[in-house]
């Protein structure tokens, strides 16, 4: 990005000319979770040194005037040939002598000023050592406005010497400080918020930083107006940004935008335009568009001809338009092009992106050749442009490193899967960090969407590698919930610490729960200022309160805490097998395109007892399970769903699931040889498909064959074996039979069935010493049922349930938890979609922030309480997610709308089950084949039994 001069800074940086100039509440809550999850602890501005230089004897204070006088002749100094040196002693000692009098003022701006001048000249030395000089006064312990200046300066000299940190820290104090003495909604913020983004982004936090430019933006909007310069800065800086996350379309409609703003403000000759034309032709060159990328790139170097500015602007542009021809086949790599094009790789005078895109360039071309080293070469200066411009954690930065693993998989196949561990590794923490500060689905899941090249990549490796396989798995893992380093610490803990010390196990469950809830949260539309939303505050206090009070109660050595988590192979019986779905994608440059995908490609990893992970590439996802199917899947309508009223006709489940056994299952035959058992963890559409209903060639189902378990996320696996029994004793709580009317509004379809099921599951579960309570009519409120439920051992909620995506009649631009819910009583016809304790509808987004750690289990007899929508975090976004998050250890869900009759035979038969002593996963397989044999009146028909899947948490 060309960075322009749309800006305004209130005259608060009295910049001297001498040397040559280098090339709301809300918000500041956004700010401060950024801070939050670095855990940056900020500098105390009460804990400063003495003044320098201060003594107990103190000369005659020279005046304002007379101080002012001396730092302008030191600047002059300075600039006569040879005597840098003797003007730069007359600065310290002038400043010091301010630092010593009582104009607290005038020596904060004087500090102030004097650092940024050498910082803009790129002297960092001299500048950090004003800063901190100045840091250390007297003044800077006054109540001065203009520290503020003095922080945000000091910031962008820590971004200058790549401290992010430090950046952030001194950049955070600025922002309060000018909160405080400007006002939420000042100038003076709105531009310290914009410093703070772009350096962010500099650092390669970049969802962090669109998420606080993006506010900032609507922010200076209503403070500005639409048409001020400034706004048309931020846009340009928020382009940049969203061009670097792998959004060039996005950025490009900012860009575009601009380019005409300009253009009409400034005239068609201007540095500005310039600017946005160049930005509008990255764009189109990302997208592939290369007619338009070379037209705007050509406007660029006309710009610049007429300007004559000093400087190489027209030799940029002439740079830029090589390079595009030689990208898009219209110039050819002969020789002298690849000699001009690589001396543009290093060349300090042009821009680092534009040498970071040749050399890859460079690289593809020769690796086309079959010259290995000369493409490696170029790839490796790919990467070292990236990492000193942009640092170590950036796309940029990775994607040089993925390509170099890449090549080497051609040849050293060895030296590959270590690349790509480290890589997976690092990638996998930038995207937590992106995806836990994002504030926004579309950037949470372009953010996730950058690691699907190397996931990609890797499984390829994987595949054509047998030892490769136990690292991808370990990927596999910890991809799709973005596993940390601290939610993994918190579960070793938990199965080290006495099985005995509930209160410990407690306190650890909960740091897990307000973990996941918080990225959750942020990753699929948080907004902060929700007040039932997790706050990252309460993550770090958990995470801290957690490891305090074990660290504290036990005497674990560290290499035993460091222990990795047992891998599936040692926690799986010898009769057991473990089936992980992942798919990986290929992703065109327009990820918002009607057609994105390049490709896509579904692999399945199956381990057994004490052996490694084998690898199966089961081919496009999109193939076995096309559009259609999976309408037809979704389109399964009967009398519990809360958006029909009256029975719907229901679709033939054997032409929608037909197939599906031999693209899932039977490749992976080789490895399933004596297992009774399967474990399954699907991923994304996975989610929606009956597994225990699917069919071999005879006819036979794999609920006949195997006990089929179901997994929400591989770490399920962890609990996979505890004790399965249904507990002999407890606590229930159900709720059927409700009244949906809300004053003149019917509501739902009253569901007589529920009343008859509930019934009869109390009396089965009295019988077993029980303590329940039932909730009919207008009882089942959200605020009751939350109160009991978090007490309870089982709960059972039989009423309507819903999952209706934008696809299938659903609000646009709704998250998909606030469109999955479970009708209570009195919810009338209203659709809230918020935190509403008395809406009568719980939505998945306020269910996930309940402590359902005490359930055993949690049933949902309503409709559809299984579906979701398809995500890049989770594998799926709805009611599932939701109770895996609240800590239930299972759930009893449908997949999709079941008939009410049925649904409540079937469940009684479940519970007859439970109470004959079957555990949780031979009782639910024992129901349906009853069900499916006629033993259970009203439920043989497969589109009732086969809907209820149980998700183990």
């Amino acid at each position: 990005m060309i960075r322009t001069h749309d800006s305004f800074r209130s005259g608060r940086l009295r910049m001297h000319t001498m040397f040559k100039a280098r090339k709301s509440q809300h918000l500041m809550r956004v700010v401060a979770s950024v801070l939050l999850m670095l855990a940056v602890a900020f500098p105390s501005l009460q804990a400063q040194a003495q003044t320098p230089g201060q003594t107990s004897q103190q000369a005659p204070a020279d005046s304002e005037e007379t101080l002012r006088a001396r730092i302008d002749a030191a600047y002059r100094l300075m600039m006569d040939a040879g005597r840098f040196d003797e003007g730069y002693a007359q600065l310290r000692a002038t400043l010091l002598d301010a630092a010593r009098s009582d104009l607290y003022e005038f020596t904060v701006e004087s500090y102030s000023n004097a650092g940024a001048t050498f910082l803009n000249n790129q002297i960092l030395d001299d500048a950090e050592e004003i800063f901190a000089e100045g840091l250390k006064t007297r003044a800077m312990q006054q109540d001065v406005a203009k520290r503020a200046d003095f922080y945000l300066n000091y910031a962008m000299l820590k971004q200058a010497e790549k401290d992010y940190q430090g950046f952030v820290s001194m950049c955070a104090t600025a922002t309060n400080l000018y909160a405080r003495y400007h006002g939420k909604e000042s100038q003076e913020l709105l531009y310290a918020n914009d410093v703070l983004a772009t350096g962010v982004a500099a650092f390669g936090q970049i969802a962090s930083a669109i998420n606080i430019e993006q506010r900032n933006l609507k922010l200076a909007g209503q403070v500005t107006g639409t048409d001020d310069r400034f706004i048309w800065k931020l846009q340009n800086n928020l382009a940049d940004m969203l061009r670097q996350m792998g959004a060039p379309t996005r950025a490009l409609q900012y860009d575009l935008a601009v380019l005409e703003k300009r253009t009409g403000y400034y005239g068609a000759n201007h540095f500005n335009v310039l600017v946005s034309a160049n930005n509008a032709a990255q764009d189109y060159l990302d997208l592939g568009q290369y007619d338009e990328a070379l037209r705007h790139f050509q406007q660029n170097r006309d710009i610049a001809v007429v300007l004559k500015q000093e400087g190489n602007l027209v030799e940029q542009a002439d740079a830029w338009l090589l390079y595009t021809k030689a990208l898009s086949g219209a110039q050819p790599l002969d020789q002298p092009t690849m000699a001009r094009l690589q001396l543009l790789t290093t060349d300090p005078n042009y821009p680092e992106i534009l040498a970071i895109k040749i050399a890859n360039l460079l690289a593809a071309h020769f690796a086309t050749l079959g010259d290995t080293e000369s493409s490696m070469a170029q790839l490796d200066r790919a990467y070292r442009v990236a990492g000193s411009t942009y640092g170590s954690v950036h796309p940029l930065t990775f994607a040089a490193r993925q390509a170099m693993a890449n090549l080497k998989a051609k040849t050293k196949p060895e030296a590959a899967a270590a690349d790509f561990a480290t890589l997976d590794d690092d990638m996998l923490r930038w995207n937590w960090f992106q995806v836990s500060t994002s504030g926004n689905p579309v950037v949470a899941e372009a953010s996730r969407a950058l690691a699907d090249d190397m996931l990609y990549d890797y499984a390829r490796l994987a595949k054509d590698n047998a030892s490769v396989v136990p690292a991808f798995a370990e990927a596999v893992r910890r991809w799709p919930t973005l596993e940390n380093e601290k939610r993994d610490l918190l579960r070793r803990l938990a199965r080290l610490i006495d099985p005995s010390d509930v209160e410990t196990r407690s306190l650890i469950q909960t740091g897990i729960r307000l973990s996941l809830a918080y990225q959750e949260a942020s990753s699929s539309g948080y907004s902060s200022d929700d007040p039932g939303a997790v706050q990252p505050e309460q993550v770090e206090a958990a995470y801290q309160k957690d490891t305090a009070k074990v660290m504290a109660k036990y005497s674990f050595s560290q290499s035993l805490v460091d222990k990795p988590l047992p891998s599936a192979n040692t926690l799986l019986k010898s009769n057991e097998a473990l089936i992980a779905y992942f798919i990986t994608r290929k992703w065109r440059a327009d990820r918002e395109s009607a057609d994105p995908l390049e490709d896509e490609r579904l692999y399945a990893i199956v381990t057994r007892k004490d052996q490694p992970p084998r690898l199966y590439d089961l081919g496009d996802p999109r193939r076995l399970i096309p559009a259609a199917r999976e309408t037809r899947m979704a389109g399964l309508r009967s009398t519990r769903s809360s958006q029909e009223r009256g029975a719907v006709t229901l679709i033939d489940l054997h032409a929608t699931f037909t197939g599906l056994y031999a693209g899932l299952i039977a490749p992976l035959e080789p490895s399933l040889g004596g297992a009774d058992t399967l474990f399954v963890v699907p991923d994304g559409k996975l989610f929606s498909v009956p597994f225990p209903l699917l069919q071999d060639s005879k006819g036979a189902s794999l609920d006949d064959r195997f006990v089929v378990r179901m997994l929400t996320r591989p770490e399920s696996l962890l609990n996979a074996g505890v004790d399965q029994s249904f507990p002999r004793t407890g606590k229930a709580l159900l709720a059927g039979g409700l009244d949906y009317a809300r004053g003149p509004e019917k509501g739902a379809e009253p569901l007589p069935g529920t009343r008859k099921e509930v019934d009869a599951i109390a009396s089965i579960l009295r019988g077993d010493d029980y303590s329940v309570e039932v909730l009919t009519g207008t009882a089942a409120s959200e605020r009751t049922l939350r109160q009991d439920m978090e007490q309870a051992t089982v709960a059972h909620l039989a009423t309507h349930g819903a999952y209706r995506d934008e696809k299938e009649g659903g609000l646009g631009a709704v998250n998909a938890l606030w469109q999955s819910q479970v009708v209570l009583s009195q919810s009338g016809d209203r659709q809230s979609m918020k935190r509403d304790d008395d809406d009568g509808r719980l939505y998945g987004m306020e269910l996930m922030n309940w402590d359902l750690s005490g359930l055993d289990l949690l049933v949902l007899s309503a409709c559809e309480t299984a579906r979701g929508q398809e995500t890049f975090v989770g594998g799926l976004r709805g009611l599932p997610t939701a109770i895996d998050i609240a800590g239930a250890k299972r759930s009893l869900l449908t997949l999709w709308p079941v008939d009410d009759a049925g649904t409540a035979a079937f469940m009684v038969g479940f519970y007859r089950q439970l109470a004959a002593g079957q555990t949780y996963p031979e009782a639910l397989r024992q129901t349906r084949r009853d069900a499916r044999d006629g033993k259970i009146s009203g439920a043989q028909d497969p589109r009732v039994w086969a809907a209820f899947v149980m998700f183990e948490n």
